[in-house]
């Protein structure tokens, strides 16, 4: 009788690997909507290589990520060569590189030669995170801010010299990009940056910097962009604070050679753990500036942090609709006390919340995606184009901290198993979510920049009124009560923004990040309100509904739930929806 129930444990657990999805995007039956809906005609278009990115990420990058990520196979530092030459190599394990191969060629930055092409860039991007960072997510998003940057500030000579080589699908033939701004004394304190950059002497118009850069992730790049305060910039040197930045472009190799700069050691992180990041020191390496030099940090905040900043939202996603997959498949094959898992409540209820807050990361993201699209064709209003910095900001905090929610609770429903390094990819997921909530500014950092926008320059005007906008845009009349509700949330929401900034400093600082919180749930609310009135628009039948009431009971009503009698319901009706989403 013993073993016939441990060879019955092993048959769940076999039939739980064989139940997970070969393509992504098959799978996932909510994205298929959200990218129709903004995409329209686009998306079959683009179908094909939304498919082949789909899964490629389900079954080739999956075995690779999990290979590259072992301890025996991490990143290790290679200083000089055999002849004593400095080389300051970083030396990846092969699997690492056969995943690079496939991320470049589903063309996740090829897209981006023409602007407008975000939401499709972000689609590929999303799938690729379903196997978490995996040591590419990272330099995928570093290297579309420097597209961005240089497209937008760079000179002719240099979009000349450097897109074609960062737009390149061949991994091979790749130019990718790294971004240093962290030095050891100030983190999120950019205005404490020390970097000097010196005019060359022997080369009109470069520079050579000097100094310490604390964390540089994707310290194997071919190109860096470095914040550094220019000497000589005025009569009277480089101002202080962030006005005295300015953003440079600094080669790896010059003629052959390392661009004289050393690396430290290469930091042994949480998370993120295959993707190479060091403490590097900068020897008067040559840099040539991208952009005016007076407006480095305008640049840096407005171009190169903020694709970052969206980047991470989009990883999120992806790290958390994998999360679901593996928990949901687990739950309806492991059994105990005579029953899947998946029929006890409490169990059904963490698996429903999961696909709630998923489903209103992905709402609010991809959202966003179109919105950089509909900015960059020149078909955005006024006020969407002044909202879009505040969205990304409050996106990147609440997706963040949603991600490892939704991570940590996978791990719960697998229980022990979901702790185990070897027997699913959910303790590596878990790790490279909480790294996600600390890179391109943390929680605090992020509520700040709110704040300082909204008192300095009153963005919080524009933010509520796209808001607005978007309410008054869902039509459907069986959507009244929601729009109903979500106008007072946004009364709400207006009235506390208000009161913040009628206190002093103290009292806004001490209240930012619960004001912050409240105008994510709006957010999240009304974005998949706009969805599910495009679905009803279209007369697709989905259960956006059912997401809908839930997130509103959770984050919204806040009532006893034990005072809900459709919850049990509602959960199950959830539940049901999900399990069949799961099936190819």
């Amino acid at each position: 009788m013993s073993e016939n129930r441990t060879q019955q444990a092993r048959t769940s657990l076999a039939a739980w690997q064989a139940h997970k999805p070969t393509d992504y995007l098959q799978a996932d039956a909510n994205i298929q909507r959200v990218l129709q809906m903004h995409m329209g005609e686009d998306y079959s278009r683009h179908r094909g290589m939304l498919d082949k990115a789909a899964s490629l990420s389900a079954t080739r990058m999956d075995g690779l990520a999990i290979s590259s990520n072992r301890d025996e196979n991490l990143p290790r530092l290679s200083r000089f060569n055999g002849m004593g030459e400095r080389t300051e190599e970083v030396v990846f394990h092969p699997s690492y590189h056969e995943l690079g191969a496939c991320i470049w060629d589903t063309g996740v930055l090829a897209v981006l030669e023409k602007p407008g092409h975000e939401l499709l860039s972000g689609a590929l991007s999303y799938f690729i995170a379903h196997n978490g960072e995996a040591g590419h997510a990272c330099p995928v998003a570093c290297t579309a801010g420097l597209i961005k940057l240089l497209q937008q500030v760079g000179s002719n000579e240099q979009k000349k010299k450097y897109l074609p080589p960062l737009l390149e699908t061949d991994y091979a033939k790749r130019l990718h990009g790294a971004q240093f701004v962290t030095e050891v004394q100030g983190g999120s304190d950019v205005a404490a940056i020390s970097c000097v950059a010196v005019a060359d002497k022997k080369h009109k118009g470069l520079y050579r910097i000097s100094g310490e850069k604390w964390f540089c992730s994707v310290i194997d790049a071919g190109l860096f962009v470095l914040a550094a305060r220019p000497e000589g910039a005025a009569p009277e040197g480089a101002p202080p604070g962030t006005q005295g930045l300015a953003l440079f472009l600094i080669p790896r190799m010059v003629d052959g050679k390392v661009n004289d700069f050393s690396i430290r050691r290469l930091k042994y992180k949480l998370g993120t753990r295959s993707m190479a990041s060091a403490e590097v020191d900068f020897n008067g390496a040559l840099a040539e500036p991208v952009g005016p030099l007076e407006q480095g940090f305008k640049n840096l905040m407005g171009i190169v942090l903020d694709t970052s900043r969206l980047q991470n939202a989009v990883a999120a996603c992806g790290l958390m609709r994998r999360a679901c997959i593996e928990a949901q498949a687990y739950a309806r094959h492991r059994t105990a006390f005579g029953k899947t898992i998946i029929e006890y409540p409490t169990l059904a209820q963490i698996l429903a919340h999961m696909k709630v807050i998923t489903s209103a990361a992905v709402a609010t993201t991809f959202r966003l995606l179109a919105m950089n699209d509909q900015i960059a064709n020149g078909k955005a209003s006024a006020d969407m184009t002044g909202a879009r910095r505040t969205h990304v900001n409050i996106n990147k905090y609440w997706t963040s901290i949603q991600c490892t929610r939704v991570v940590r609770d996978a791990i719960e429903v697998l229980g022990g198993n979901g702790t185990i390094e070897e027997f699913s990819v959910l303790p590596r997921l878990y790790r490279d979510a909480i790294v996600l909530e600390s890179w391109e500014g943390t929680h605090n950092t992020l509520c700040a920049q709110v704040l300082r926008d909204f008192a300095t320059r009153s963005l919080h005007r524009p933010w509520l009124a796209e808001l607005g906008d978007a309410l008054a845009a869902i039509r459907q009349p069986s959507l009244e009560i929601h729009r109903s509700r979500t106008a007072r949330l946004l009364n709400d929401v207006t009235a506390r923004i208000e009161r913040l900034l009628s206190g002093d400093a103290d009292y806004a600082s001490l209240h930012i990040r619960g004001v912050v919180d409240r105008m994510c749930i709006l957010n999240s609310y009304l974005s998949l309100l706009l969805e599910l009135d495009w679905e009803r628009s279209q007369n697709i039948e989905s259960g956006k509904g059912l997401i809908i009431d839930l997130y509103r009971y959770l984050y919204i009503d806040q009532a006893d739930p034990m005072d809900n009698p459709e919850l049990p319901r509602l959960i199950q009706e959830i539940i049901q929806g999900t399990s069949m989403e799961c099936t190819q």
